[in-house]
């Protein structure tokens, strides 16, 4: 009996064996057949390959590179039913094979593209940049492989202009236009070119875009690639509308909608009508244009389009008066963005800010909520300045700047963060404009803060988060940073071709690195974390302390589009005051102009003419807030303006070098910062003044000598206790960067170079070549006190809208330099050979940099007759920053120093005295 059981298991188990190795032979063939199926539908297709996936382990068929493709093709079918998180698992299986299995790697790069662009489905940018950019290391330059990198780059760049990264995501798109050459894969060059063109419109280069959509047509026509011209012809129609070409913009438009039409699309009407209701928005027919948007509405799909069609249509309202019907609308709006889970009906509750780090398409969000907190600023004007409303309208501003916090900390490209800076510019405005009509100087001067500088402050928190870091940490970081840009320069010098393509991976490669590598410092280094993210602003209390300490006063101001809003601080007293912008603007630029022209301050007339400006700027920005005589810390909005060489008359000379002392801030919460920032250590090698005046330069640098500044260094170098001077051919470029970085005081007699109409980058002139102001980025000057740039212009630069100038003396100010004297024309040499010595004589004394340099242009003008005593000659330099005394360096170093000396010499005595003493011959005694 036992023995017929056991028998009759074993035929039992040899007939099952026997089935199942009877479809084996089958499988692979089922499986070619399965991929060239185009009847079933995906769930059909993808119940048919997990089946297979069953066989396949059954069969104990080999895990090869058809497995891997069926996994692949099973995260496909599951992501067509918009099933991403099961698709985002197979894709992932498929990747773990590809990458740990050498006769799988051919298939790595898809892979990780498949998963990648599963999660941008999915909105989540995060993991998916992580994988598109896994699928360009993989891609080893094959043909197979140039696709998916071409693709990869396709949708990084989509990724990148998403989250506001608009230069980085030009540089995807170029780099992948670059890759697909050579591919016989039209489509995706054209939606790159489409990507290219759409990330030079945010950045405002119309013109270069709409060469890249003239290039993208041509192309798609051409290769019968229809699908493309669509969104082609609907960016032409934003460009065209941002260019207040709306005939253009129509027929644009017009033509989109005839393509959709056609296609029966209408994922595409729904976008092309929103931007149709722009249009009519924009021509102020706010009831064709909620009518419009509506249309869109009923076929608009795509939640985040949803997003900014509510908040369009409630923007209409709110132009038409209906204020509360709009709010209820934006709420609507808020609540339909997805992943932040945002529900609430009541339109004085917003989202938290933090929730926009969930958020692909972070502008809409943004934008939403600054409209609505728009929409309750008007709603407050225009029922009498409503308290309540008002106060709403605050909360909000106050959520869109948490935002934007959010947002910046992610963007690495400068040009994005400009880009950010000037679009946010509006915002600020109408926040300060709440906080004026409430009377709330407090929170208006939070607003003031907020609205300049911010690029500058990070780069300053990244400076002192470093100083966390342990010394290995530092090398490691700067040598990563150092081969990535190497990497970056190869690359945009090579050609394309297979070099161009190693240069491209090594560089991804580079950069995922760096990232890892400061990610791993935020996750295990708390305190370098706290540094680099430090979002603490400073309270206008913080700021009151520190002026009562220094006996001095405070004005800020911050010129809108349509008003100037002045912020002063004295004896304790806070002022906001608001004021018609009118021809403020042009009143500052032919104030300027006359400073910088000292031939037309030679005649009368314009003479005259700048004794009525400088008079019309004193009433504008200083007479409303009452400024006491003594010191005062300026914080502009934008460029610079000598305070020094106002007139409180407007037909005499009556500047206020006499009564008052300038310093200019980049903001009150740098200022602060400096006054908290620790002193470097002093040590044997910190050299006090480090002087430098080539003279001459190199013929192909094209500058004229400087005779006499060798010879104005010395008497400045005799009032330090050490110092090292690099004069004539000793003031090469290289020396420099080397002497800088020990010393206390650095002063430059040279030439330099900006405009502010160019935009041409900043550069200082030494013997041998020359310093960009990008040259400064990757190093820090935390030894140095004070920068004393005394050539011509070193002040001025590019004035970016929303973050201020960005010059010579700014690029001293990143490396944590927490003072620069600058200079702000083309300064006459003796008076500045002159100002500045005086100015190092009342240092020596003790006396603040304000101070000693107002004393300084004092001196010059009780001395000068003539044409000297013109603002042009001394009130070219400002202080900019800290304007505290200079630290004496204490005296420790130099006694520890000595002492050391001492004790090596006596070592070195004693031991040659013992020497001598072994070397001499023995005493004989004579013992008979």
């Amino acid at each position: 009996m036992r023995n017929a059981r056991l028998l009759w298991l074993i035929s039992g188990c040899t007939l099952a064996t026997l089935i199942t190795y009877a479809q084996c032979p089958a499988l692979r063939s089922d499986w070619d057949r399965l991929q060239k199926n185009t009847t079933l539908e995906a769930s059909q297709l993808a119940g048919q390959a997990l089946a297979l996936q069953k066989r396949w382990g059954a069969c104990h068929e080999s895990v090869d590179t058809s497995f891997v493709r069926l996994l692949l093709f099973t995260g496909t079918q599951f992501r067509q039913q918009g099933k991403y998180a099961e698709a985002i698992g197979y894709y992932q299986q498929g990747v773990k094979l590809a990458t740990t299995r050498p006769e799988n790697r051919a298939l790595a790069a898809q892979a990780h593209y498949l998963a990648g662009s599963s999660y941008l489905y999915d909105n989540r940018a995060e993991q998916a940049t992580a994988s598109l950019l896994q699928a360009l290391r993989w891609a080893k330059g094959r043909d197979a492989d140039l696709k998916w990198a071409a693709s990869s780059l396709l949708n990084l760049a989509y990724i990148s202009a998403s989250g506001g990264e608009y230069q980085q995501a030009l540089t995807y798109a170029e780099s992948g236009s670059r890759q697909a050459v050579g591919l016989n894969k039209p489509r995706i060059v054209a939606q790159l070119l489409r990507e290219k063109a759409n990330a030079l419109y945010w950045l405002g280069r119309y013109d270069e875009a709409i060469v890249t959509i003239e290039e993208a047509c041509r192309l798609s026509i051409a290769a019968a690639v229809t699908d493309v011209l669509p969104q082609l012809y609907l960016l032409l129609g934003d460009i065209e509308s941002n260019r207040n070409k709306d005939v253009s913009a129509m027929k644009a438009y017009q033509k989109v909608v005839q393509l959709a039409d056609q296609a029966n699309d209408t994922a595409l009407k729904g976008v092309v009508l929103n931007n149709l209701g722009y249009l009519y928005f924009k021509q102020k027919n706010y009831p064709r244009a909620v009518q419009t948007y509506q249309e869109a509405l009923q076929v608009e799909t795509n939640p985040m389009n949803r997003v900014r069609l509510l908040d369009n249509i409630a923007s209409a309202l709110r132009r038409q008066g209906q204020y509360t019907k709009a709010l209820s609308v934006y709420q609507q709006s808020l609540a339909a963005v997805p992943n932040i889970r945002f529900v609430a009906s009541d339109i004085t509750k917003n989202p938290a800010a933090e929730s926009i780090r969930s958020v692909l398409q972070r502008e809409y969000l943004l934008t939403t909520v600054q409209d609505k907190a728009d929409a309750w600023l008007d709603y407050a004007r225009a029922t009498g300045n409503n308290k309540q409303r008002l106060y709403h309208a605050l909360h909000t501003y106050q959520v869109a700047d948490q935002m934007i916090d959010f947002m910046r900390w992610e963007h690495t490209e400068q040009q994005s963060k400009l880009f950010w800076r000037n679009k946010t510019r509006t915002l600020y405005e109408r926040a300060i404009e709440t906080c004026w009509r409430l009377g709330d100087a407090e929170q208006a001067f939070r607003f003031i803060e907020k609205s300049r500088a911010v690029m500058l402050a990070d780069k300053l928190n990244e400076l002192g988060a470093r100083r966390q870091l342990t010394a290995e940490q530092n090398a490691e970081e700067k040598r990563l940073q150092a081969t990535l840009s190497e990497q970056q320069t190869a690359l945009a010098n090579a050609p394309a071709g297979r070099a161009y393509d190693s240069l491209r991976v090594a560089l991804l490669d580079g950069q995922v690195k760096l990232d890892r590598f400061r990610r791993g410092l935020e996750a295990s280094n708390p305190a370098y974390y706290r540094y680099k993210y430090d979002t603490t602003t400073t309270h206008l209390a913080d700021l009151k302390a520190y002026l009562t300490e220094r006996k001095a006063s405070y004005v800020s101001y911050f010129i809108g589009d349509s008003s100037l809003y002045v912020l002063g601080v004295a004896g304790g007293r806070t002022t906001l005051v608001r004021q018609p912008l009118s021809n403020y603007s042009q009143t500052v630029r032919s104030f300027m102009n006359l400073l910088a022209n000292p031939d037309a301050m030679n005649q009368r007339a314009n003479v005259r003419q700048f004794m009525g400006l400088g008079n019309s700027l004193y009433r504008q920005l200083l007479a409303p807030v009452g400024l006491p005589e003594g010191r005062v810390i300026v914080s502009p909005d934008g460029a610079f303006v000598p305070f020094e060489a106002l007139s409180r008359s407007a037909s005499t000379a009556d500047y206020l070098v006499q009564t008052n002392a300038f310093s200019y801030a980049y903001s009150a919460r740098l200022l602060l910062k400096n006054e908290t920032r620790a002193s470097a250590t002093a040590n044997l090698w910190t050299t006090d003044f480090l002087g430098v005046a080539p003279v001459t330069f190199a013929a192909g640098l094209g500058q004229v000598s400087l005779p006499g500044s060798d010879a104005a260094l010395q008497p400045i170098a005799d009032r330090f206790k050490s110092s090292v001077l690099l004069v004539h051919t000793q003031a090469r470029r290289r020396t420099f960067l080397d002497e800088a970085a020990r010393a206390r005081v650095v002063h430059l007699f040279t030439h330099a170079i900006a405009d502010d109409s160019t935009g041409q980058e900043p550069q200082l002139y030494f013997a041998d070549s020359t310093l960009q102001l990008s040259d400064l980025s990757n190093n820090d000057l935390f030894n140095t006190q004070l920068v004393v740039l005394a050539a011509c212009k070193t002040g001025i630069g590019a004035n970016q809208r929303g973050e201020g100038v960005f010059s010579l003396a700014r690029g001293f100010a990143a490396l944590g330099v927490p003072s620069v004297l600058t200079t702000l024309w083309s300064v006459e040499n003796k008076a500045t050979y002159d100002i500045t010595n005086l100015f190092y004589r009342y240092l020596a004394e003790g006396m603040p940099k304000d101070v000693a340099l107002q004393r300084a242009q004092r001196d010059w003008l009780a001395r000068a007759e003539g044409e000297n005593q013109l603002p042009n000659y001394w009130a070219g330099l400002i202080v900019v920053g800290d304007a505290a005394p200079l630290d004496q360096p204490p005296a420790w170093p130099w006694m520890v120093g000595s002492a050391l000396l001492l004790l090596s010499l006596g070592l070195v005595w004693a031991w040659w005295r013992r020497r001598r003493r072994v070397a001499q011959p023995s005493p004989q005694y004579n013992l008979s």
